[in-house]
């Protein structure tokens, strides 16, 4: 295939000044490309310098970009067109913005100078030492700029002077002066030079150029001395000074401060003739971060900026225009080391730096366009066509296209994410350069990107296919493991984390894992493989912010590396990557993997190597074949999920819901081989449950499986024991398992071993420590779980996680599976487990119909609603029941399952043709000769014929029910009918028998007798189940009314006279209360159901009818307390009145006419109060006339005296004559005996039940009816 060198020029090296352009420098002019954004650039930047010597206002901006963006090449191409340099000035892109600036360039005289800020220990020494530096060599003649401090220049002087003597001193100096006539005496001048520069007639100009003229005088030296730094003459005297004396005072001298510096060079520069100075301040920003550990210094150097544009000193003769590179902001730099205050403090200064300079954006969408003309331009049209071919491949994909087009960054524009911007970086992605741009950034080297990527064509010119990319990882080697380290210190330790987690841990595992040595790592593909995929991850940690670096998974790292994997199974690279990967993660306890399908993969780069800690733990307390083997039962029972108590050998009592039955599955663990720790005993079951007895994978004497083979093959046979024996774990990973015991033992107990470890650790180390152990103990237990699932035989087995031999996995002692185990089935333990339980009890439990394998067992309650709705459907002529949709999951669940009964729709049936039991229990009974009854513990072992099905009771006692109810059959227990109406009630004692029924004339006529008598509605269906129903209802209803009517009875046959009654009258009022009586009665004591239906129908209640008779039944407890509460003696008065009054004599005739019609007809209660109330009304009407009531007892019996003879109760009532004492007789001066013959005095009574107060009421309507008043009050204790 084409080489990518036969395409484009690729050259055979690259050196280290390669491609790196310093401000100060000549321009690359050849190979500088000018994209559109550069040119807007250059643009903004020559309308600041037009706008600076045009106004004469210093200006400054910020020329903005990442490192490699070519600020300091973009610095010293404006240099060049300043000066007018005609191949800058001939730049493509460029002729507009020349012409234009030549309108305003010609004719000025403009001093560009660089600075490179890296080794400057304050703004002053850089800009004023670069100043004096820049223009001595540019005029070397000129006198020298006052930058320096004078203060200690002048003491010298003044030392010097006392021992030169003033005209060799002053001679000398003024010899050094410039502005001194040559060939003047200036020791004879010095004596006339006051008068002449101090005449009036003069002016101010001519007397200062006489003076400098005629030299330096004691008087003009003591001026000048005096004035402030920056002034002229001041600035003179220091000149001629250092010129003539202390030369070595312009290097070492101590620099003015900024301000002042400012105006001196300004002065200076134009006293040169310039009308201008620009300022070209290389790697400012990135020297100010470097510096952040000491914010005083940053926060004071950077507000130096501000001096650029505005000055206290007005006296700045020509402009500043300052230029000032900057990769980032400067409060990107700030770390958590400045604390609050010092970081608003230094904020607020940063910011107002930001505010009063511009800025120009040099963006990285400048990148490609560069990289393409200078880079990677093609040799030919013809080469550029295969080359777009190639591309056109890796567009076609889209599994990795999105992923590589990722060309941002966050919080920056980046270099573009669009098709033609990776065309033009081809065979570069902008995956691949944004990620070199931030890592640019994060070193802040002098690297730029098109050196780095040159350096990657280089390595690879022998190689590099037209159709391969380079990826990603192709960056981790010049730009991490090789180098300066970043200056920031918590990036310099995550850089250095990052290379030495890679050169002393991953390189040498991945060395091992591919069975390789250093020597035969080139050119070895898997090796390779693995190396970029960590290299890549190990990037992601380093510059999370790329957006294609972000949460790494499968996809991505196969992306970023695209051409590295190939599958024979397309889209298969994904499950390569993740093996590939869990492989290390295995051994590293720094990679990780979350969970998914897709999971996200991560690198912890740390300082401290956290795997030490193990070496803290000693063998004997984690390693040895006890701890292990207690460890792999853990984890395998964690995995299976096993619960339940422990048995008397250790086993353990595991429930299994299967078919609806909690079965127990009794599960052992040990190493079968070893008579000692696994007697006979603890292989073989208890019962008549299964037994698995899991072997551990490995055997601490180093016995081989087969010898647990022969301890089988010795054992009886026919128990149902199943031995599950594992394959033995590698060599590796055992090693892992002892790592995570190690770890479990450490992080164990209340956390005082972990302490232990750790004492002479940091906080944050411990913290650290303790969360690697937890990741590196999750990652462990995965592996080792992984490598279990081989060893039981979920998962193929892979030769470096277990030990393959010819023994297999499971074996039995029950030669009926035997041969039906197979291998365990399931993608898990758990899986594997819950089938192979499932696949015993399956075998043991065969029979058919039952309810599905993994069926729960059915509640109480849902049994219930099955008995439920089949009594409604046998009591129903259609044999169906209507389920509401609440219902219908559970019948469906279990019947149409069983065959017990059908749920279709919305609809149960049960019917011979829908139960299977009914038909099977009669069929199996019949053979036994058990037709007209059943006895229930036969009915059982027909369940499990003829293949058992182990059911649980309760459902085995729901099918019965259902059957009986099915078949018309009713319960007996002892030759004795009894109701089963619970689930539950059923026992082996019970018998099913077809019972006695009534005739269907007696049903009938009984069912519609009920209705009347009673206002119940029974099931017209004659069948045991509604005539049990029936006996019971019409049992109750008898039980609730007829201790009413035979009270009626009573209260009737009581007051017969006064109702004008006959006692022993056989029909009437009273007769059909007797018969009603007397059958409620014996109903209500009656226990076989068909006499009772008999006695119902048959029953004579004389000359009524059944409504009639319901009435009676219905009105029986208003009558009885109607009867009860009425005041017999004010009727018994009125009966013995009617012989001499004929009102008297209309009202018993009423009274007597109501009695006797039945109350269907005439309501009595109703009656015998509207004949009361007359009676009462005519006894008021004939009492005796009192006489006067006399005056009240003066003193009354503050506490009556309660008849002893009475108990005390829950009311008092107390009886007086309304009138008084006197009416009732009551002698109120003759000590209590009554005034009035026949009068009786107040009585009073505890009333404390029925009794007791019907007593009192015939009293008292006795009193009414002799024409007495009476005054009735009560109170409640």
């Amino acid at each position: 295939m084409t080489l990518l060198r036969d395409l484009i020029t690729i050259p055979t090296s690259v050196g280290d000044s390669d491609f790196v352009v310093r401000a100060a420098a000549g321009a690359d002019l050849t190979n500088y490309v000018v994209t559109d954004q550069l040119r807007d650039s250059f643009t903004k930047a020559l309308a600041k310098v037009q706008h600076a010597v045009t106004t004469g206002r210093s200006q400054a901006t910020f020329l903005h970009g990442s490192f490699g963006s070519g600020k300091s090449h973009f610095m010293a191409v404006l240099r060049e067109i300043l000066h007018g340099n005609p191949d800058a000035r001939a730049l493509r892109n460029l002729g507009e913005q020349v012409t234009v600036a030549d309108r305003w360039l010609t004719g000025r005289r403009l001093l560009t100078l660089t600075f490179h800020m890296l080794d400057a220990r304050s703004v002053e020494q850089a800009v004023l030492e670069g100043y004096l530096n820049q223009i001595t060599a540019l005029h070397p003649d000129a006198p020298t700029p006052a930058v320096h401090r004078s203060d200690a220049l002048l003491t010298d002087a003044a030392r010097l002077r006392a021992r030169m003597g003033d005209e060799a001193f002053f001679a000398a100096l003024s010899d050094a002066d410039p502005g001194v006539a040559a060939g003047s005496d200036a020791a004879g001048s010095a004596a006339g030079s006051a008068s002449a520069v101090s005449s009036d007639d003069e002016t101010p100009g001519l007397a200062v150029l006489h003076s400098q003229r005629q030299g330096w005088t004691a008087d003009r030296y003591a001026a000048a001395a005096a004035e402030p730094p920056g002034t002229a003459d001041r600035d003179r005297l220091v000149t001629a000074l250092t010129t003539a004396f202390f030369t070595n005072a312009v290097r070492s001298g101590e620099y003015l401060d900024l301000d002042t510096g400012l105006a001196v060079i300004t002065r200076h520069a134009s006293n040169l003739g310039y009308d201008g100075i620009v300022l070209f301040l290389d790697e400012m920003i990135l020297w100010l971060s470097t510096k952040m550990s000491d914010h005083v210094f940053v926060n004071t150097e950077g507000a130096k900026l501000n001096k650029l544009v505005e000055s206290a000193d007005a006296d700045r003769p020509i402009p500043l225009i300052s230029f000032v590179a900057r990769q980032r902001n400067l409060e990107e730099f700030l770390g958590p080391q400045v604390g609050g205050t010092e970081r608003e403090v230094l904020a607020l200064v940063l910011r107002s730096v930001q505010g009063r300079l511009g800025e120009i954006p040099l963006a990285d969408t400048n990148l490609p366009e560069i990289t393409e003309k200078r880079l990677l331009k093609p040799r030919s049209d013809d080469a550029k066509a295969e080359i777009d071919r190639a591309f056109a491949v890796v567009r076609g994909n889209r599994q990795v296209w999105d992923i590589l087009l990722l060309g941002a960054q966050y919080g920056d524009a980046g270099i573009g994410s669009d098709a033609t911007a990776f065309r033009k970086l081809y065979p570069f992605s902008p995956a691949l350069v944004a990620t070199l741009v931030a890592l640019s950034q994060a070193l802040q080297r002098e690297r730029t990107a098109i050196k780095v990527m040159t350096e990657l064509l280089v390595e690879r010119r022998d190689t590099l296919r037209i159709n391969d990319l380079i990826g990603v990882a192709a960056l981790f080697e010049p730009l991490v493991l090789r180098g300066e380290l970043p200056d920031r210190v918590e990036l310099k330790q995550r850089f250095q984390a990052a290379r030495e987690l890679y050169g002393k841990k991953l390189r040498p595992l991945l060395l091992r894992l591919n069975g390789i040595t250093e020597a035969d790592a080139a050119g070895n593909t898997q090796f390779e493989l693995d190396d970029k995929l960590i290299k890549t991850v190990l990037l992601g940690a380093l510059v999370p912010e790329v957006p294609a670096l972000h949460n790494l998974t499968a996809g991505k790292l196969h992306a970023l590396n695209f051409g590295t994997i190939t599958s024979p199974i397309p889209g298969y690279e994904h499950q390569i990557v993740l093996n590939r990967l869990n492989k290390v993660a295995n051994e590293a306890g720094e990679l990780h993997l979350t969970d998914g399908a897709d999971p996200v993969v991560t690198i912890e780069l740390h300082t401290v190597d956290y795997d030490k800690l193990l070496d803290w733990v000693r063998p004997e307390e984690a390693t040895t074949g006890g701890a292990l083997q207690q460890l792999l039962r853990e984890l395998v029972s964690t995995e299976i999920g096993l619960t339940g108590a422990t048995g008397q050998l250790g086993e353990l009592q595991h429930p299994r819901e299967w078919r609806g039955r909690r079965h127990t599955v009794q599960v052992k663990f040990g190493n079968v081989r070893d008579a000692d720790s696994m007697p006979v005993a603890a292989l073989l079951p208890t019962g008549d449950a299964w037994r698995i007895v899991i072997d551990y994978p490995f055997d601490p004497q180093g016995r081989p499986r087969s010898d647990d083979r022969a301890r089988i093959e010795a054992l009886p046979r026919g128990e149902r024991s199943v031995f599950w024996l594992p394959l033995y774990l590698s060599d590796q990973t055992m090693g892992h398992l002892a790592q995570l015991s190690k770890i479990n033992y450490l992080l164990g107990g209340t956390g005082e071993r972990y302490n232990d470890a750790v004492r002479d650790w940091s906080v944050s180390e411990r913290q650290q420590g303790r969360a690697y152990l937890q990741q590196r103990q999750t990652q462990l237990r995965g592996t080792v779980v992984n490598a279990l699932k081989q060893a039981y035989g979920i998962a193929v087995a892979q030769p470096g996680d277990v030990v393959e031999d010819s023994v297999g996995v499971l074996h039995t002692l029950d030669d009926a599976v035997d041969g039906e185990l197979g291998d365990p089935r399931g993608g898990t333990l758990a899986q594997a487990f819950h089938n192979l339980t499932g696949q015993l009890l399956a075998a043991t439990y065969p029979g058919r119909p039952a309810l599905p394998e993994d069926e729960k067992p059915p509640t109480s309650a849902e049994l219930a609603k099955v008995l439920t709705y089949a009594r409604q459907a046998v009591a129903d002529p259609t044999r169906g029941a209507t389920v509401p949709a609440t219902d219908q999951r559970t019948l469906r669940r279990i019947c149409n399952n069983l065959q017990l009964g059908e749920l279709a729709d919305h609809r149960y049936v049960l019917t011979t043709s829908t139960s299977y039991w009914t038909r099977h229990l009669l069929q199996r009974a019949a053979v036994d000769g058990h037709r007209d009854s059943f006895p229930v513990h036969r009915l059982r072992g027909y369940l499990d014929q003829p293949e058992p099905r182990g059911f649980d009771r309760s459902l085995q006692n729901l099918i019965l029910c259902v059957f009986a109810l099915d078949h018309q059959l009713a319960w007996y227990l002892n030759e004795g009918q009894v109701t089963v109406d619970r689930v539950d009630a059923v026992t082996d004692a019970h018998e099913l028998k077809f019972p006695p029924m009534p005739s269907d004339a007696d049903w009938h006529r009984a069912i519609e007798r009920a209705q009347h008598l009673f206002g119940q509605v029974l099931p017209a269906w004659l069948i045991p189940a509604n005539l049990a129903k029936a006996a019971a209802q019409v049992r109750k209803a008898a039980t609730e009314r007829g201790p009413a009517v035979s009270d009626l009875l009573d209260q009737l046959t009581a007051h017969a006279g006064t109702l004008g009654l006959d006692p022993a009258a056989d029909t009437g009022r009273i007769g059909v209360t007797r018969r009603l009586a007397r059958l409620l009665t014996d109903l209500r004591h009656e226990r076989d159901d068909v006499v009772l239906i008999a006695q119902l129908a048959g029953a004579d209640l004389g000359d009524i009818d059944d409504a009639t008779a319901g009435t009676a039944i219905a009105s029986a407890p208003t009558m009885v307390r109607a009867l009860r509460d009425t005041q017999w003696a004010v009727l018994t008065a009125i009966t013995s009145m009617a012989a001499d009054d004929q009102r008297a004599r209309a009202l018993v005739d009423r009274l007597h006419t109501a009695a006797g019609h039945h109350q269907h007809s005439l309501d009595l209660v109703g009656e015998l109060h509207a004949v009361f109330g007359a009676a009462a009304a005519l006894l008021a009407e004939r009492r005796p006339t009192s006489t006067p009531d006399p005056a009240p007892d003066p003193n009354p019996d503050p506490n009556p005296r309660p008849n002893p003879q009475l108990p005390d109760g829950d009311a008092t009532i107390t009886v007086a004559d309304p009138s008084g004492t006197r009416a009732m007789g009551y002698d109120h001066t003759g000590g209590g005996s009554p005034a009035v013959p026949g009068a009786k005095p107040p009585r009073q009574r505890t009333i404390v039940d029925e009794a007791g107060l019907k007593e009192l009421t015939d009293e008292i309507g006795g009193e009414l009816a002799q024409g007495r008043r009476v005054r009735i009050t009560w109170e409640t204790e």
